[in-house]
């Protein structure tokens, strides 16, 4: 069990119960250049209460709606982990997939050990990487053969040029190249799964680096988990140097994977699996290729495996490191697009996430996000009148209340569990209280977004060459 996990259990303890039973007007003031814990009367006028009122509100909805069912979802796979193991220690042999009639009684592996690989690496202009994208997928530690599959989606650069130098076919290694018009990521996965002889598929970027384990630990989660039809990898930043912004994504890249994908991995409901690292059986892949429906096709096909009696697996020890967005600009691009294409996702699948514990989840946290954005915003409105109007409001600003401090602890302890778990993660645990304000602009842009798509309003998504407004 890692750090975090145990963590999350005392913090439930600790933490949670007492943190509903604290009056609300209980917490710290500050007085002559000292703090005090103390009480806090009740204010008089009708607008202070009543920000302080939503307040105090916003910190329960938080609570109940958040970190409960989270917690509850932690313990619920924490179960599904124990009952694998249990189910593997009674029975060691290999499972035989049944549930998919497109591939009854087939097994991933057979009498072969270290079966073919095909990693399908789509690119769009990315000359400037995909030379380090061929050479990490040729040097990859995996003992079995690899064939590498360059799918040049309509570069504009020279990319087809520069992959061609690394055409070869070797005994276990194998490079080719292909040139298609464009026709977006989807597409061009879809062009190199029609092109695939192996038994696993593993996509990633033409601008990421697999760890040379990427592959040999996918083929092993594969081992581990027969009834696996996609096992997503561990993503981290490669260009954390570049400034604050990178390494804040670092610390959620990170942070995100953990408290989130891995829990739903143990219980095999993996909802996104990343698209610079992921593989997905052959088989699977022929009846349920990516399509362009939605704009993160990684999170459309992830969920569309799920009904099909496969789970969904992921693995930290399968690494890709890719480029994250250095400017605030291109940082609200990328998140427009991914979670608005979330929500797409969610509803073409809607149908048997409702069903899934971590998709009735995912889609309460988007609710309880925006209604926080709009409680942050009404209250944010209200204390800058009652300030700007002159009245006696600083003891009011000074007071922090018991259960904000308390909310504030058990964000930065779990976070810094898992952060001093890793070397790259470690050293920028400074950073963390920054991300606080860094996550409520993420909350805040995902509040406008969610509304946007219930209003059906719509917005205006950028993507390698292609703009185009989706509901």
């Amino acid at each position: 069990m890692r750090p975090y996990r145990i963590v999350s259990f005392f913090l439930a303890l600790i933490i949670l119960i007492p943190l509903l039973i604290v009056p609300a007007f209980v917490g710290f003031s500050l007085s002559n250049g000292k703090i005090h814990l103390d009480g806090f009367e009740s204010p008089d006028d009708p607008a202070e209460l009543l920000t302080f009122r939503l307040l105090d509100i916003y910190y329960l909805f938080f609570i109940l709606l958040n970190v409960f069912p989270f917690m509850l979802l932690v313990f619920w796979s924490f179960g599904a982990r124990i009952s694998h193991w249990w189910k593997r220690k009674k029975d060691d042999t290999e499972m035989i997939i049944e549930r998919s009639p497109d591939i009854r009684g087939t097994s991933l592996f057979g009498d072969e050990k270290f079966p073919l690989v095909s990693v399908i690496l789509p690119c769009y202009n990315e000359s400037r990487y995909i030379g380090r994208a061929v050479t990490n997928s040729y040097r990859q530690s995996y003992r079995g053969p690899i064939e590498i599959l360059v799918i040049d989606d309509g570069s504009r650069d020279g990319t087809w040029s520069i992959g061609r130098i690394f055409k070869t076919s070797m005994a276990k290694r194998t490079v080719k190249i292909f040139h298609k018009e464009n026709g977006g990521k989807a597409s061009a996965i879809d062009f190199g799964i029609g092109r695939a002889s192996g038994k696993i598929i593993i996509t990633s970027d033409g601008d990421s680096e697999m760890h040379e384990d990427a592959v040999r630990e996918l083929v092993e989660t594969f081992r581990r988990y027969p009834d696996a039809g996609i096992v997503g990898g561990f993503v981290s930043i490669k260009n954390s140097y570049k400034g604050y912004l990178t390494r804040l994504q670092q610390l959620e890249y990170h942070i995100t994977q953990h408290m989130i994908r891995m829990n739903q991995s143990e219980d095999g409901s993996v909802l996104i699996a990343p698209g610079p690292i992921f593989g997905m059986r052959t088989d699977l892949s022929r009846h349920f290729p990516p399509i362009d429906r939605t704009v993160v096709e990684d999170c459309d096909l992830t969920m569309s495996i799920l009904p099909t009696g496969f789970t969904t697996r992921s693995t930290y020890r399968s690494v890709s490191r890719t480029n994250a967005p250095e400017t605030w600009r291109d940082w609200f691009r990328q998140r427009r697009r991914w979670i608005y294409g979330q929500f797409q996702a969610w509803r073409e699948n809607r149908w048997h996430l409702r069903k899934n514990p971590w998709g009735l989840y995912t889609y309460f946290t988007w609710v309880s996000t925006s209604i926080s954005a709009i409680m942050f915003i009404i209250g944010l409105l209200l204390t800058s009148i009652l300030v700007f109007t002159g009245r006696d409001y600083y003891n009011f600003v000074e007071f922090i209340s018991l259960r904000a401090a308390m909310v504030f602890l058990l964000y930065l302890t779990l976070r810094s569990a898992i952060l001093l778990s890793y070397r790259d993660t470690a050293k920028l645990l400074h950073y963390l209280p920054l991300k606080i304000i860094y996550d409520m602009v993420n909350g805040l842009l995902t509040g406008y977004l969610y509304i946007m798509y219930m209003t059906h309003v719509g917005v205006r998504v950028k993507w390698g060459h292609r703009e185009e407004v989706v509901e």
